[in-house]
């Protein structure tokens, strides 16, 4: 009997100790329902990546296994052997020369030997894996880990903006604002399309928000912590290592969250020794690893800033149209097609789908190049409308209400927000001055764009704590806004990849797309389906 007392005693303290966590810590709650956020998004993460295996994820493209391969062998080529009729060639380059000859789509060819382009810290981590026994590793084991890092660090940027800044704020909106930022297109989109493409750049972003976080959580009022900086400096050297084309992006926060706060504090104390040590700590592994990745250019190519691009075996000719590849004539199409595009209402599931970008039909008067080309897309008000929150920081009058802020971190505020817009624009623009528009170039932009929606959601919820009716409806308008963009962004995953589930799980394939009689979807679509 005594037994069965002690059972029910430390039962009755292990509920007790759990509904502590509920009752006496507002920051404890947050770290516990943004833990259970956290999981259910892995959850979605490991289901799209699988195509509902749950087991293994399916193998699609292997190209970064190849180069670790090569690097493991001492070399900086691909193994693989160009056929001699490509080695013939006058001009290899060019599509209709090379008819009838088997190339490996996207490889660069120079010196009659083969390479990769893209960025090479995911082939980095594959070398490390293979020293340990890994045998051929897909690239989807990149993009799965490189999706879920971006997403966790995405969240801390989350949890410690609420610690900074908005403490006010009702508890729950963090744990809500983790599931929106994590299941939102184009993530599930890059899961079941795990690709080369898609590896680089998952691993540019990741490392991009690893410096921003490292970064803004160095600045503590009027200290600034060296080592994080130096540890933001490494991760965008990685970063740019991963995803050449986060260089606006990178120079813009070091502008603004690096040089203009140190220059700054310089101003206040006129210490050159601490100044100079402070950029260097940051300066000094970028420069670093610019000049290692330089060196690993100028190894293959002869060039220090040639990525391999150039020399790529594609469709179209890239060399033929190289002054084309960039070009500001595509701005307004491009604009177009990554923020407007709609989607197309089917009467199948899943119900939407994404359609060739018609960015061009909408500007007639602008000639694009022949080389101009688009994939299916939708554009970021459709598919995220949430993200419309973002331009209630655009309005100068809508104020954060005061709290337990110092003025330094009112400044941290300010110039976090400016970062964030500015990543988001130079991203932004370097994808709507190219030639080619596709939904994976999103993930290139979208992250800051999501930590912009959030804060300005949280920025009107504070603006509108003295009326509760407006606030009411606002939040409950934020929830639709929210509930839609996820249910869109999946759905749109779903609808573009029905190959792949095709492919690799036919039973689930069978069941979604065939059998199952998706009457509540069916219910709820039928309000946007054409009569």
């Amino acid at each position: 009997m005594s037994q069965v007392t002690n059972i029910l005693k430390l039962v009755q303290l292990k509920i007790k100790q759990f509904t502590n966590i509920f009752s006496t810590s507002k920051r404890n709650q947050v770290y516990l329902f943004s833990s259970i956020s956290t999981l259910i998004v892995f959850t979605v993460y490991l289901w799209f990546g699988s195509f509902g295996l749950w087991t293994n994820l399916p193998t699609i493209t292997t190209y970064y296994d190849k180069l670790a391969n090569a690097f493991r062998h001492g070399n900086l080529s691909l193994d693989e052997k160009p056929d001699p009729a490509l080695l013939a060639l006058e001009n290899p380059y060019d599509p209709d020369a090379r008819a009838g000859i088997k190339v490996p789509t996207d490889f660069s060819f120079y010196n009659g030997k083969y390479y990769l382009y893209f960025g090479v810290v995911p082939a980095l981590l594959l070398t490390v894996a293979k020293y340990f026994g890994f045998g051929i590793i897909g690239d989807q084991y990149p993009v799965f880990i490189f999706i879920s890092g971006t997403f966790i660090i995405q969240s801390l940027l989350i949890v410690m903006t609420w610690e900074r800044f908005f403490r006010n704020i009702p508890s729950w909106m963090v744990p809500l604002a983790i599931l929106f930022g994590g299941l939102i297109s184009p993530f599930a989109w890059i899961l079941t399309q795990a690709r080369f493409y898609e590896a680089a750049s998952a691993s540019g972003q990741f490392f991009f928000l690893l410096g921003l976080y490292f970064i803004i959580s160095a600045q503590n009022g009027t200290s600034i912590s060296n080592k994080r900086f130096m540890m933001g400096g490494a991760s965008w050297a990685l970063a740019f290592s991963s995803r050449p084309t986060l260089a606006l992006l990178i120079g813009f926060v070091i502008l603004i969250m690096v040089i203009i706060p140190v220059l700054r504090g310089y101003y206040k104390t006129k210490l050159v020794s601490k100044t100079v040590y402070t950029l260097a700590s940051i300066g000094l592994p970028l420069v670093l690893g610019i000049g290692i990745w330089g060196l690993y250019n100028w190894a293959r190519f002869d060039s220090f800033f040639e990525t391999g691009f150039y020399y790529e075996l594609a469709w179209p000719n890239l060399q033929k149209y190289n002054d084309q590849l960039f070009s500001p004539v595509y701005v307004l199409p491009n604009l177009y097609n990554y923020l407007f595009m709609a989607p197309s209402i089917t009467d199948t599931f899943p119900f939407i789908r994404s359609v060739q970008g018609a960015g061009a039909a909408k500007f007639p008067s602008i000639s694009l190049p022949e080389i101009y080309f688009t994939r299916g897309l939708t554009g970021i008000v459709y598919s995220t409308p949430f993200m419309l929150f973002a331009s209630i920081l655009l309005f100068p009058h809508i104020r954060k209400r005061k709290q337990d802020n110092n003025n330094q971190d009112n400044d941290l505020f300010k110039w976090t927000v400016i970062s964030l817009w500015g990543s988001f624009f130079t991203g932004l623009a370097t994808f709507v001055s190219y030639f080619w528009v596709e939904t994976r170039f999103l993930l290139d932009f979208m992250p800051p764009l999501v930590l912009l929606s959030i804060i300005g959601f949280w920025q009107g919820y504070l603006f509108l704590l003295d009326k509760p009716i407006s606030r009411i409806l606002y939040v409950a308008i934020a929830i639709g806004l929210i509930v839609i963009s996820i249910m869109i962004g999946n759905l749109l995953a779903l609808s573009a990849h029905r190959g792949g589930f095709k492919e690799f799980n036919p039973v689930l394939w069978q069941y979604l797309y065939k059998d199952f009689d998706h009457v509540l979807l069916r219910k709820l679509f039928s309000l946007f389906l054409p009569k």
